[in-house]
């Protein structure tokens, strides 16, 4: 501040808060948007970040690439003067990047068991300290009941551990969340329950690894599956996230009742890496392909209209060209309809990074002939002129055009013309139109009004307003975006 001038009352100021990474790291940072906003700060979104007084960067350690994304961040974030906090699992991971002339030096750093203190680094921050909160005891993380401010109004997204099991070699992942430490289940019941009742839709079960939920207390996701799914009322749907295969192997038959059943979507995020035992033993993952197949086949065989997602990792150290073609027959026979592929990096600290690397060259042909496999086939062609039953809790805008987004009990994105209205809503349709990562269909009649509370209200209101802006002529976004409550990015 100048000479005589007089300090802003903290809270006062402005916050722009940009998030990379899992659906863990968003819970994460609708929770600090949450605490930031009942203290009183301005939230704001991506269009308007260089007016904000501080840059919350919440940050994600799995790939070089994202990794260099916050360094982009961070060198705009200082050529316009901003304060800057960076969260997330970078500062977590490797804390040597505060050193001087490190990539975090002079910025304000927030933990991921730590994000429950986000104002109090944010006002040190905006008075100009340099703070870092990394370390908490074992055992200890933030309270589920904190207050949340949802980037979509109907989603809630709910972590039941953090953490994981695994030792693989080339993540980063168990540096920052560290080892398994599951939530109680009356604590997630409580969490759960309440997001319902403000008139949440869907629900989103999060962590590292949601397969190995309660083997620290005793229970298991199973178990957590029998408490929760009595709770999800009629026209709402609760979704598993990424899930390890050991994991699910464990209790197989109740992952199956459970993905089967009417209230929860039959989808699931198993991540294979590759198709070889050689490379996935070299990875650590501790399960065998054929362990991956006898998941991947029972739950396509009992758990109708299942659809599966998984990821690849071209180029581990020491893979083979046979080893290769192992993952493409596999990817070949299951033709996954969402198949995430990424080139290996090597991340700092991992034992991976201390192998002898595949040439670059080598691992790129790869990847590209596996994306190729991947863009070669289609999986919604079944659905042309079919009739379905879906729950719409998004809205997307490209290109002038708004369409709602709804999904069905496959999770199949299915977009609708646009109608503020049945935001909330699950509603029959017929499909118009197929292609690879969406379907398009028309509304023919409504089976169950968006519940009461106030998300449907906020959704119906925060879609309706930026795509009334987005359509003004003298409008200066880029017409363009998706989701409910655009808070932040």
């Amino acid at each position: 501040d100048g000479v005589g001038s007089t300090p802003l009352p903290p809270g006062s100021q402005s916050v722009y808060v940009k998030t990379y990474g899992c659906s863990h790291n968003a819970s994460d940072s609708e929770y600090m948007c949450g605490l930031l906003a009942e203290y009183g700060y301005t939230l704001l979104p991506a269009g308007r970040a260089a007016e904000a007084d501080l840059w919350l960067i919440n940050s994600c350690t799995v790939k070089n690439p994202s990794q260099d994304h916050l360094s982009v961040d961070l060198r705009r974030g200082r050529e316009l003067g901003k304060r800057l906090v960076v969260a997330g699992c970078v500062p977590q991971a490797d804390s040597s990047l505060a050193k001087p002339g490190g990539l975090l030096d002079g910025v304000s750093l927030l933990g991921v068991q730590q994000f429950d203190r986000v104002v109090e680094v944010v006002q040190h921050a905006l008075e100009g300290s340099t703070v870092a909160l990394l370390d908490r005891p074992h055992g200890s993380r933030p309270s589920l009941d904190l207050p949340k401010v949802r980037r979509n109004a109907l989603v809630e997204i709910v972590p039941i551990n953090t953490g994981c099991l695994g030792s693989c070699s080339y993540c980063k992942t168990v540096h920052a969340r560290g080892r398994l430490g599951s939530y109680t289940p009356d604590a997630i019941v409580r969490r759960v329950q309440a997001a319902y009742a403000e008139g949440v839709c869907e629900v989103w079960l999060t962590s590292e690894d949601s397969g190995a939920y309660g083997k620290d207390l005793g229970t298991s996701l199973a178990a957590l599956f029998d408490r929760l799914l009595p709770l999800v009322p009629e026209g709402r749907m609760l979704r598993l996230g990424m899930t390890n295969p050991p994991h699910v192997l464990s209790q197989l038959d109740k992952v199956v009742q459970a993905l089967a059943h009417p209230r929860c979507y039959a989808f699931l995020h198993l991540p294979v890496q590759s198709g070889s035992d050689a490379v996935l033993s070299a990875m650590r993952r501790e399960y065998s392909a054929a362990d991956f197949r006898t998941v991947a086949d029972t739950l396509l065989q009992h758990v109708p209209g299942l659809s599966l997602a998984t990821d690849i990792i071209c180029g581990l150290p020491g893979e083979t060209d046979a080893d290769h073609q192992m993952t493409m027959r596999l990817c070949r026979y299951y033709r996954f309809p969402f198949l995430n592929i990424s080139q290996f990096y090597p991340r700092p600290g991992t034992p991976a990074a201390r192998m002898r690397r595949v040439p670059s060259h080598v691992v790129k042909e790869r990847s590209r002939e596996l994306s190729a496999l991947f863009g070669s086939y289609t999986t919604n062609d079944r659905y042309d002129g079919a009739e379905l039953t879906v729950l719409v809790t998004d809205w997307h805008l490209h290109k002038g055009l708004a369409s709602l987004v709804a999904h069905d009990k496959s999770y199949v994105q299915v977009l609708l013309p646009f109608d503020p209205a049945l935001l909330g809503a699950t509603v029959r349709v017929r499909v118009t139109f197929t292609s690879k990562f969406h379907v398009r269909a028309d509304v023919l009649h409504m089976l169950h009004r968006p519940p009461p509370g106030p998300a449907a209200s906020m959704a119906r209101a925060a879609a309706a307003a930026a795509v009334a802006a987005a359509r003004r002529p003298t409008d200066q976004t880029q017409g363009e975006g998706r989701g409910t409550v655009p808070a932040w990015s």
